[in-house]
């Protein structure tokens, strides 16, 4: 099994679980580093993801935008 799988499988099984990630999540938990590369994929396989916009402070306490990622609609099949 690759890696890029292996990310897009915990992807969706966190999103299974959890209804909703983030890039900070993904990255932490996963080492996804490009989350929104595997919405994409998830989208095209057909399961329903929307994105929420949304702000937060950075470490610095600058004003700083990131999208929330929320499971919608779930597909019968295991992504592998």
């Amino acid at each position: 099994m690759s890696k890029e799988k292996s990310q897009i499988s915990e992807v969706i099984a966190h999103l299974r679980k959890h209804k909703s990630i983030t890039s900070y999540e993904a990255i932490k938990k996963y080492g996804a580093t490009r989350l929104s590369g595997i919405i994409f994929i998830l989208r095209e396989r057909g399961f329903g993801i929307e994105t929420e916009m949304t702000q937060g402070k950075n470490r610095y306490g600058h004003v700083t935008s990131y999208a929330i990622y929320h499971l919608v609609k779930d597909l019968e099949e295991e992504v592998e």
